[in-house]
């Protein structure tokens, strides 16, 4: 199956770059979960911790900017942003079954 990608919106620049920081914090802490020792109980709890916050703020933008701005939204899709243009597009990748 292919990708679609349906433009359904845009942001301000101040609201890329909050995003921009949640999504580059959350992989930052994908990466470290590969590499550190889960018998480092204080380290891997800290991880487990922030990456949990992480990733409800990263939620939390994407379901408040989506209502905010009334984007289209649908089953088996998700958005995506384009860091440069700043739009917003509704994407089906084919891999949601």
């Amino acid at each position: 199956m292919t990708t679609t990608k349906k433009l359904v919106g845009t942001v301000t620049p101040q609201q890329r770059d909050e995003i921009k920081t949640l999504y580059e914090r959350k992989n930052g802490l994908t990466e470290l979960f590969k590499i550190v020792d889960v018998n480092n109980t204080s380290l891997y709890n800290k991880l487990v911790n922030d990456m949990g916050e992480t990733a409800t703020k990263f939620q939390k933008w994407w379901d408040d900017q989506s209502k905010t701005n009334q984007w289209e939204g649908k089953k088996e899709h998700h958005w995506e942003i384009n860091f440069e243009t700043c739009e917003i597009f509704l994407v089906n990748d084919g891999l949601k079954k």
